[in-house]
């Protein structure tokens, strides 16, 4: 695809915007907001701008946006961490209905089948912050380091994918009828 790229292939319009993504140029129609270029680059500046509509960080959004698909489940807040604080990642996830504890019992199971795959322990407590919380967040016993929270951030990605996986198959759609909760 060249650079020069002035009219939308959609609408016929001339006002284009072209953003670099990852050394790939995005362009955006101004008028149709028509995305063309590298697919990947398309779909990560489709992410940030819809992570920053809904108030949440790019690098934490995929995560927020798979986990408000769960039934009864809401994220009500999140944190894609800090590596200049040392604070880890974290996402609190809010009860919306009887549905809730079904979903957080798989959300648990995922993380347990997952674990290999991660390069932290990641967990899902019980908070009060303000109401009943559960979140979701790695479990790490020593000093946290950035190299911690480097390592916490790039799991999210790998949840995101694993929970969007695991929730197509059949014991997250067809649970147990003796179940825990």
């Amino acid at each position: 695809m060249q650079w020069g790229m002035d009219t939308c292939p959609d609408c016929g319009n001339h006002d284009m915007r072209v953003r670099l993504l990852d050394g790939s140029p995005v362009f955006r129609c101004e008028l149709c907001g028509g995305e063309f270029g590298d697919r990947a680059a398309s779909e990560s500046l489709r992410d940030t701008l819809e992570a920053q509509h809904h108030g949440f960080d790019p690098l934490v959004w995929p995560l927020v946006r798979a986990l408000n698909q769960l039934p009864g489940l809401v994220v009500g807040e999140a944190s894609a961490g800090d590596e200049e604080r040392a604070v880890l990642p974290s996402v609190e996830i809010a009860v919306r209905n009887e549905d809730c504890l079904l979903q957080l019992e798989n959300l648990a199971k995922a993380l347990l089948l997952g674990a290999a795959a991660m390069s932290c322990h990641w967990v899902v407590e019980v908070e009060y912050r303000r109401h009943l919380a559960f979140v979701l967040k790695p479990r790490f016993p020593g000093e946290v380091t950035a190299r911690t929270v480097r390592d916490a951030q790039g799991d999210l990605e790998r949840l995101r994918r694993q929970l969007e996986r695991d929730q197509k198959l059949g014991w997250w759609q067809h649970p147990p009828e003796a179940m825990n909760g």
